[in-house]
C-alpha cells in the first residue's frame, strides 16, 4: 500500500509540476495584450515589453533546471542538420494538409491561434518588434523545454517512445487556440513531429531549431497581412 501511495504521490507531483509551467507559458502574451491597449503610450510599451522578456527568461531558466533534473536521455553532441531539415519538411507537408482540410471542411483560411497572434501585431513598433523577435528566439526555447524537454521526461518510462510523442502532441495543441478539430490536429501533429525529432536525436536543440524556423516563416507571413 505504501508503494502505491508513493507512486501516486510522485505522479501527482509530476502533474502539478508540469501544470505550473503550462500556466506560466500562457502569461507572457498578457504583457503584450496590456501594452496593445495603449499603443501610443511608449512608457507602457517599454515596461510591458521588458516584463514580457523577463517572464520568458524566468520560464526558460526554471524549465531548463527541471528539464536537466528529469532528463531520461543521454545528451548527444552536435546538431543533426538532416533531422532538422527532415523534421521541418514533415511539418510543412503536414501543416499544408491540415490547413487545406480545415479550409475544405470548416472554411477557415487560418487557425484561431494565428489570428490571435496577428491581432498582437502592428499596434506599437517596439512591442511588435519585441514580439516578432521573441517568436523565433524565446518562444521556441521555452516551449520546447516545457512540451518536449519536461513533458516527455516526466511521464512514461524511457522505452515508451510513442506514448511520449502522442502525449506531447496533444498537450502542445491544447496550449494553442483551436476552434475546429482539424486545427487541433494541426498543432497536435506539429507537437508530435518536434517530440519525435527530440527523442530520436536526443538533443533538444534540434527541435528548438525546427520550431524557431517554423515560427520565423509563420510570423513573416502574418506580417505581410497587416
Amino acid at each position: 500500500m505504501k508503494i502505491k501511495e508513493t507512486k501516486l504521490g510522485d505522479f501527482l507531483y509530476r502533474v502539478g509540476l508540469f501544470l505550473v509551467f503550462y500556466v506560466l507559458i500562457q502569461t507572457p502574451p498578457m504583457a503584450i495584450a496590456i501594452a496593445n491597449r495603449r499603443p501610443d503610450n511608449q512608457g507602457v510599451a517599454i515596461v510591458m515589453s521588458s516584463l514580457f522578456v523577463l517572464i520568458f527568461l524566468f520560464i526558460i531558466d526554471r524549465a531548463s533546471y527541471v528539464f536537466h533534473q528529469y532528463n531520461q536521455l543521454p545528451q548527444k553532441a552536435g546538431i543533426k542538420v538532416g533531422a532538422i531539415i527532415g523534421g521541418y519538411l514533415a511539418l510543412m507537408v503536414g501543416m499544408m494538409f491540415f490547413s487545406w482540410l480545415n479550409q475544405v471542411i470548416f472554411h477557415q483560411s487560418g487557425t484561431a491561434n494565428n489570428e490571435l497572434i496577428r491581432q498582437m501585431l502592428d499596434h506599437n513598433r517596439l512591442v511588435t518588434g519585441v514580439f516578432v523577435i521573441s517568436s523565433f528566439t524565446l518562444t521556441p526555447v521555452a516551449e520546447e523545454l516545457i512540451f518536449r524537454g519536461i513533458l516527455t521526461n516526466l511521464f512514461f518510462k524511457p522505452t515508451r517512445f510513442w506514448p511520449k510523442i502522442i502525449l506531447s502532441g496533444i498537450v502542445f495543441s491544447s496550449a494553442h487556440a483551436s476552434t475546429t478539430i482539424v486545427s487541433f490536429l494541426l498543432y497536435c501533429f506539429m507537437g508530435m513531429v518536434l517530440a519525435y525529432v527530440y527523442r530520436k536525436t536526443g538533443n533538444i536543440k534540434n527541435s528548438m531549431l525546427i520550431h524557431a524556423l517554423n515560427n520565423a516563416v509563420a510570423i513573416s507571413a502574418l506580417l505581410h497581412t497587416i
